[in-house]
C-alpha cells in the first residue's frame, strides 16, 4: 500500500529536530561545545551597545544561531520532546513556510524580550542566552492561536516562573518563553488575517477557518 510520508511525518519539525541534534553532537564530539556557545550564543547586553567592537551584524547573527545551540543532552532532550509533541499539529495548522518563519521569528522575539528584561530590570544581560525554547514557545503560540486555549495556561505558568525565577536566580530564560509565545500567537493570527483577505478578494466575503 502506498503511504504518503509527507502527510504522516511533519517534515519541518523533523528537520528542525535533526539540525539541533547534529549541532550539539558535533560540538560534543569535537570538544568545541563551549567555544560554540561563546562564539554563537546571544549576549543580551550587546543588543543595547552596538559599536565598532560590537557590530550589528554579529548581534543579528547571534540572535539566529543561539536558538540552535544547547548546553547539553538534557537541555536538548527537553526541547526536542516539546517540539516533537507540539510541532506536528502546529505545522499542519499553518503550513510549512509559515511554520518555519514563525519558529525563527518567535525565537528572535523571545531573545529580544528576554534581553530587555534581563538588561533593563534584572541586571543579568551579561549571561549568554542559548536554546530553542523561545522558538518552541512560538510553536505553542501557533497551537493557541489555532484554537487550543489550554496553551494559554502554559503562558500563565511561564509568567509565574519568570517572577519566581528572577527572585531565586533560576538559570532558565522564562521571559524568552513568554516573548516567543506571544510572538507565535500574534504572527499566526496575522497570517490568518492575511490569508482571509486574500480569499475574500478572490472568493468573496465567505468565512473560512482553515488553510
Amino acid at each position: 500500500m502506498y503511504v504518503n510520508l509527507a502527510r504522516k511525518i511533519p517534515l519541518a519539525t523533523t528537520s528542525l529536530i535533526i539540525i539541533n541534534i547534529i549541532i550539539l553532537t558535533a560540538g560534543l564530539l569535537s570538544g568545541s561545545q563551549l567555544q560554540i556557545i561563546r562564539n554563537y550564543g546571544f549576549i543580551p547586553n550587546n543588543l543595547f551597545h552596538i559599536n565598532n567592537n560590537n557590530l550589528l551584524s554579529d548581534v543579528l547573527t547571534r540572535l539566529f544561531t543561539s536558538m540552535f545551540i544547547h548546553t547539553g543532552v538534557t537541555h536538548l532532550a527537553f526541547n526536542i520532546l516539546a517540539l516533537a509533541y507540539l510541532g506536528g499539529y502546529a505545522e499542519r495548522s499553518v503550513g510549512i513556510p509559515r511554520y518555519v518563519l514563525i519558529y525563527i521569528l518567535a525565537g528572535v522575539a523571545g531573545a529580544i524580550f528576554h534581553s530587555v528584561i534581563a538588561t533593563q530590570l534584572l541586571g543579568s544581560g551579561h549571561i549568554i542566552l542559548i536554546g530553542a525554547s523561545g522558538a518552541i514557545s512560538g510553536v505553542l503560540g501557533i497551537a493557541a492561536a489555532a484554537g487550543n486555549t489550554r496553551a494559554y495556561y502554559w503562558l500563565i505558568l511561564q509568567i509565574v516562573f519568570a517572577v519566581f525565577g528572577s527572585i531565586a536566580s533560576i538559570p532558565i530564560a522564562f521571559t524568552a518563553h513568554i516573548g516567543g509565545f506571544i510572538a507565535g500567537v500574534f504572527l499566526t493570527k496575522l497570517f490568518v488575517r492575511i490569508e482571509r483577505k486574500k480569499r475574500e478578494k478572490y472568493l468573496g466575503n465567505n468565512n473560512y477557518d482553515t488553510w
